[in-house]
């Protein structure tokens, strides 16, 4: 699962998601020295997972419901 920064303060988020969590804390790490004069800023940060976005759409599981769903009215419509 891919790694993403994120200010609460700043409401920043990294501009692209990592797939290593050192990636993303080098990121804090960057915007804190950049944003907040290398401190945390008060209403807190850090790295989180996150989904990753290829995964959106029809899941594996309701694919199976729909063909179930589609067999037992095609097994009732040749009776």
């Amino acid at each position: 699962m891919p790694y993403e920064y994120w200010c609460r303060q700043c409401e920043a988020v990294s501009p692209e998601r990592r797939d290593r969590q050192d990636d993303a804390q080098d990121e804090l790490v960057e915007h804190r020295r950049t944003a907040h004069g290398g401190l945390a800023p008060t209403a807190g940060d850090g790295v989180r997972r996150v989904h990753d976005e290829t995964r959106h759409g029809c899941s594996g599981s309701l694919l199976f419901i729909a063909f179930l769903i589609f067999a037992v009215l095609a097994n009732c419509w040749g009776r």
